[in-house]
């Protein structure tokens, strides 16, 4: 999915749950973790080529279409989401964490739906026993990821 939809599908949400639950910081949170999840996408482009990508259009040259023989994209982890779900829950962690947690949840169902993985790409011990083999984890090699 492109930036702007991450953006547009986290304006959506991020603005529901701050009318459910009236904080401005949590819905920021929300709002920002919904879409600084893709920094990973930064990191994925410097193990790639030594170097970060200084433009946006760099970034975007470099994932449209991928062409990496490995995919590590190490934030893109259902197992975090388990594990911050788990800790909100035990611990009754306050709406900040709420609204992190929505915000990373809802960009992994979207990236789920709309990018051509196979369907256990977003676990990272799966990438992991893959070896981060692009050709084991993205259906279609050269496609677009993110």
């Amino acid at each position: 999915m492109r930036a702007r939809d991450h953006v547009i599908a986290s304006t959506g949400v991020s603005l529901v749950f701050g009318a459910a639950v009236h904080s401005w910081p949590a819905t920021l949170v929300c709002f920002l973790s919904g879409i600084l999840i893709d920094l990973d996408h930064y990191l994925e482009y410097y193990f790639h080529r030594g170097k970060f990508p200084w433009r946006y259009k760099d970034l975007v040259d470099f994932c449209m279409p991928y062409k990496e023989n490995k995919v590590y994209l190490i934030f893109h982890a259902y197992e975090h989401l388990v594990i911050l779900w788990a800790l909100i829950y035990c611990f009754q962690m306050n709406s900040l964490w709420v609204g992190m947690a929505l915000g990373l949840s809802v960009h992994l169902m979207f990236d789920q739906f709309t990018n051509p993985i196979k369907p256990m790409a977003y676990f990272l011990i799966f990438r992991a026993q893959n070896k981060f083999d692009t050709v084991k984890i993205i259906n279609e090699h050269r496609v677009v990821i993110g």
